[in-house]
């Protein structure tokens, strides 16, 4: 295509500076590939210096010129053009200018790969339908997100890195003696068994109405947000149901362990104010975006969620700390909208697949955990027994979707003495009904501080601290 954005005078020199130097070439592999040439006989080139380099063939001039003419590319590279090799080596007097021409090359890729998105972007909107408005809006953010991750993640890894990696994480692992590989939830039973919350994971977190669905993730956000090891982790919050300010006193309530009514109603001890400011303090350093728009599809969450990588992207800059989007918390799964085509001509469990692959591809795209909060149907409370996964309301598409699915519990007892009911009607039992990469938990019992809306460990309070 003509205008393009390109330089060849870049990828020549850093071919030259491949043929002179390996380092040349390991600099280059961390930095580009070959779809990023513009020039097709220079992408050759380059494709062939790698082959070289990767069957242990020492790479130059000489070497690469044999090369090509045993594996028939001399004369597509050459083109009547014998002194090309030449001209490239001698062109580039310092191989340490690798890294230079590698991000010139890379930009100018990324330039084209934009201008070819907003190709595909304008074609959409073109041709859309009336009612597919918000579907295109939705692919023209994926297709731009798509083209500026690429800048920063391979399609593919060969499993020697992927070995490497895995063992310096073993190895951190055990220098921290920690069992938490991703993002932790703070209730160290829990933790136990997934090891945190893995990226690329859909967790779904359900229960009955009041029993603390909301309170249980406000807690794991908090415990996110407040944790030494993990204050740098950015976390997004979709509240579909309540408003940013309530969900804001929550974690005020929870974290300064002041009754929620008391933080509303500003009727505050001397005592307890000193206990808010200093929670002031602590989850004003920490990095939680929330949105409380009440009529989200599953679209505009996905949208929004790449506007929240994005945000926290930006904000590392101005702070000087590494700050990513590690978290994504829906509250609630059942009040997401789905497409308007599902709306219009399906079912409501069509509508629910939609808006559970959604979340799911959303977790995959961004590969951090999605904790998505989802209500129980009322055959759990009918059957007087633990929730199963088919209690999921519209459950078929959720359980499938879902890495982990979590029931919060309250046991209801079946005798009439007051003094059981005050203290069971307080401890509610977490199920890991589903687990996809690890063992499940029948039940692991927790006290509810419902006036301070805070889920702790019966047997130890240290372990949610």
């Amino acid at each position: 295509m003509n205008n393009m954005p390109y330089s060849i005078e870049a990828e020549e020199s850093l071919l030259g500076a491949m043929l002179q130097n390996p380092q040349a070439i390991s600099i280059a592999l961390s930095k580009i590939n070959s779809k990023d040439f513009y020039s097709e006989r220079n992408r050759l080139l380059y494709e062939s210096v790698i082959e070289m380099h990767n069957r242990n063939i020492e790479v130059n001039g000489e070497t690469a010129l044999r090369y090509l003419k045993e594996n028939g590319l001399f004369e597509k590279l050459f083109q009547n053009d014998e002194a090309y090799l030449m001209r490239i080596i001698d062109g580039t007097p310092f191989y340490q200018n690798a890294k230079y021409y590698s991000e010139i090359i890379a930009e100018k890729s990324l330039l084209r790969d934009l201008i070819l998105a907003s190709q595909d972007i304008q074609k959409s909107a073109y041709e859309a339908k009336d009612s597919e408005t918000k579907e295109v809006a939705d692919f023209a953010e994926k297709k731009i997100f798509e083209v500026t991750q690429r800048r920063l993640d391979n399609d593919f890894i060969h499993i020697r890195d992927l070995l490497y990696e895995a063992l310096t994480s073993i190895e951190e692992r055990k220098k921290h003696k920690s069992a938490v590989t991703g993002v932790p939830s703070g209730f160290a039973g829990l933790d136990r068994v997934t090891h945190g919350f893995q990226p690329s994971d859909l967790i779904i977190l359900a229960a009955r109405p009041s029993v603390g669905k909301t309170s249980f993730a406000l807690n794991i956000v908090e415990h996110v947000m407040t944790n030494v090891e993990t204050m740098s982790f950015g976390i997004g919050f979709f509240s579909l149901e309540m408003s940013r300010m309530q969900l804001v006193e929550r974690l005020i309530s929870s974290k300064a362990r002041i009754n929620l009514s008391r933080v509303r109603s500003g009727d505050l001890e001397r005592t307890e104010w000193t206990k808010l400011g200093q929670t002031f303090n602590s989850l004003s350093q920490s990095n939680l975006l929330i949105d409380d728009s009440s009529q989200l599809t599953i679209m505009e969450i996905r949208g929004k969620a790449r506007q929240m990588k994005y945000k926290f992207a930006e904000m590392s800059k101005t702070s000087g700390k590494n700050i990513d989007l590690k978290l994504i918390v829906v509250d609630y799964l059942q009040l997401i909208h789905s497409n308007i085509q599902t709306r219009r001509n399906g079912t409501r469990e069509q509508e629910i697949a939609d808006i559970s692959r959604g979340l799911k591809a959303l977790a995959k795209e961004l590969n951090i955990p999605v904790v998505a909060l989802a209500q129980l149907s009322r055959a759990v409370e009918q059957r007087q027994d633990k929730p199963r996964l088919s209690d999921l309301r519209e459950s078929g598409s959720i359980e499938q979707d879902a890495d982990l699915v979590m029931f919060l519990h309250r046991q209801k007892p079946n005798r009439d003495d007051e003094e059981v009911i005050d203290e069971r009607n307080n401890q509610v039992e977490v199920i890991l009904a589903k687990h996809r990469n690890g063992s499940i938990i029948d039940g692991l019992p927790l006290n509810f501080v419902a006036e301070q809306t805070r889920f702790e460990n019966i047997y130890s309070n240290a372990d949610n601290n």
